[in-house]
């Protein structure tokens, strides 16, 4: 019996120290794509940094990449990392390093997927990851990647819950948050014990609306945000999902927040991807009573995608440029801010990346 407490007790040390962030905050991720300016083919593009975003590199990804684009990208240890790539609706994938990113391969997902077309992933130990399609086929791992298995997302009382169009997910503990876009105001899907039941929410104020949430972020089990196209607002749950929040105020409500982050109960992170002409913000707001404190950044020319905040202070965003304007300088940009966003510092991106189009951010125990 003593042998097998003490096989027990190391057991779950190598368990906990497994799932344990590493929190340096050096070590960081983009991903997006790159296009082949004769046949037009995009290809996935993945950069690093292991020096806190000084110098970044352009990693090599497999030859399966080929067709697809990055979509987002779960840094979890310094050498541990996942990232969804997507092309058509129904193909794509999702990669997988062990070693700091000298290598990527493509993990096998299981049958019975609507759509591999792999929109969100959450690392969340060096074994465990949650992911999920455009088409709503969620995903999990419990052995690094070896195995993914097909998540039926059911109610309670095992009715399924069709998911039309997703965007964003989140994971914290054992709850899992998903949105989809066409949902309308029942657009947030959630579960709260680890996969096994879903429900449907729904978010106040959205009666007029044509479309549902397009991202969310969870900071614990009973506190998470979402956001739609183009209204400006947040809204807000402090029951886990029990009953929502709107907020009252708004910021440049006619664009997309593309991404959104918590970095604790009452400040969410935003990277906002603007009208196409004026260039995108980045903006860190405290919510109170519905209420906005902001710091709101333009980021012109570039279009804001992508953010990974450590804390209330720091955070990391990346965007792409618009098209149109200012041909001489990359098509993407990485940007860093330790002053709670009232402003930001472009990251230097080596001459073999110009070409990449960024399209999310990740770092290492960061809350994105």
């Amino acid at each position: 019996m003593k042998k097998c407490v003490i096989c027990l007790v190391i057991g779950l040390s190598f368990f906990l120290s497994s799932c344990k962030p590493d929190m340096q905050h050096k070590t960081g991720w983009a991903i997006g794509w790159s296009e082949d300016n004769v046949t037009k083919v995009s290809t996935v593009s993945i950069l690093k940094t292991a020096d806190g975003g000084a110098t970044w590199s352009l990693q090599a990804c497999p030859s399966e990449c080929e067709g697809y684009a990055g979509n987002d990208i779960s840094a979890v240890t310094r050498r541990i990392a996942w990232a969804a790539m997507g092309g058509s609706d129904q193909q794509g994938g999702i990669l997988h390093t062990a070693d700091g990113g000298a290598t990527w391969t493509v993990q096998t997902l299981p049958d019975g997927m609507i759509s591999q077309h792999m929109k969100s992933i959450k690392g969340m130990c060096t074994t465990r990851a949650w992911a999920v399609s455009l088409r709503g086929d969620v995903v999990h791992t419990v052995d690094g990647g070896r195995t993914w298995r097909l998540v039926p997302v059911r109610t309670a009382a095992g009715s399924a819950i069709p998911i039309t169009a997703v965007n964003r997910m989140d994971v914290v503990g054992r709850d899992i948050w998903i949105v989809d876009v066409k949902g309308g105001a029942q657009g947030v899907i959630h579960s709260a014990d680890n996969g096994l039941t879903w429900r449907r929410e729904t978010l106040p104020g959205m009666e007029r609306q044509s479309t549902g949430p397009i991202v969310i972020s969870a900071y614990d089990s009973r506190t998470a945000w979402a956001a739609m196209n183009q209204t400006g607002q947040l809204w807000w749950t402090t029951d886990g999902g029990q009953s929502w929040n709107k907020s009252s105020d708004n910021l440049v409500a006619t664009v997309d927040y593309d991404d959104i982050c918590a970095s604790s109960a009452s400040v969410v992170w935003i990277a906002i991807n603007g009208d196409g002409w004026s260039g995108g913000f980045t903006a860190r707001v405290t919510v109170t009573g519905g209420s906005f404190q902001t710091n709101l950044v333009p980021q012109y020319p570039y279009m804001m995608e992508g953010v990974s905040p450590v804390d209330d202070d720091k955070a990391w965003a990346v965007g792409q440029k618009m098209a149109s304007k200012e041909p001489g300088l990359p098509k993407s940009a990485i940007f860093y801010t330790e002053d709670g966003g009232a402003t930001w510092q472009s990251q230097p991106l080596p001459a073999e990346a110009h070409d990449v189009t960024l399209w999310k951010v990740s770092f290492v125990g960061a809350r994105r």
